[in-house]
């Protein structure tokens, strides 16, 4: 046992075995040595991610929230703008299946715009949070490689989003009357 010092106010036990022993040995010696104190036990790694990494984990908590909020927003209005762009062309695409445009067709010209817009936004923002990412890590003396990986995974997130947000009018568009589009 090591007494740190007066305003550390903690005490650093190092054993190998079985720690619940000790756990229990603490406990029982303490209340006869420092009667007025509360025992608080803690295993090392808890305390140093405590004292050392507590900001760390909070930030990256705040932006896995920051993100998550962001792509559902980031859906709602893909999908209120497919929903915007199937009624808008409605009568192009039901003009487009009396010609002979078979759903696969109907379905590639609903998603494309979408496709484009995700690919746009990935070609100016990615490369962006490539070198933001890189510059906070920069401050770190030992850190976890961040390759390309994360950046195609952040895309490959971003076009499931754009799907997921899409497939319900990319459906109705596939679906669609002719007599119903074309009576309004």
């Amino acid at each position: 046992m090591f007494y740190l010092h007066e305003r550390v106010g903690f005490f650093t036990v190092r054993c190998s075995g079985d720690l619940e022993s000790v756990r229990r040995a603490i406990e029982a010696l303490w209340p006869r040595y420092f009667p007025n104190e509360a025992l608080g036990i803690t295993r090392m790694p808890a305390l140093m991610a405590d004292l050392f990494y507590a900001d760390d984990l909070r930030l990256a908590r705040l932006l896995a929230v920051a993100s998550v909020v962001a792509t559902g927003i980031a859906a709602f209005g893909i999908y209120v703008l497919a929903a915007y762009n199937v009624q808008r062309r409605a009568k192009e695409i039901v003009l487009r299946k009396l010609y002979g445009a078979g759903g696969a067709a109907v379905g590639r010209l609903v998603l494309r715009e979408f496709a484009l817009l995700v690919g746009a936004g990935a070609l100016v923002g990615l490369p962006l949070a490539y070198v933001a990412l890189q510059r906070y890590l920069g401050g770190f003396a030992e850190r976890a490689p961040v390759g390309i990986w994360t950046i195609a995974a952040a895309l490959l997130v971003a076009l499931a989003v754009a799907l997921g947000a899409t497939l319900r009018h990319t459906l109705a568009a596939v679906r669609m009357r002719p007599l119903l589009a074309l009576r309004e």
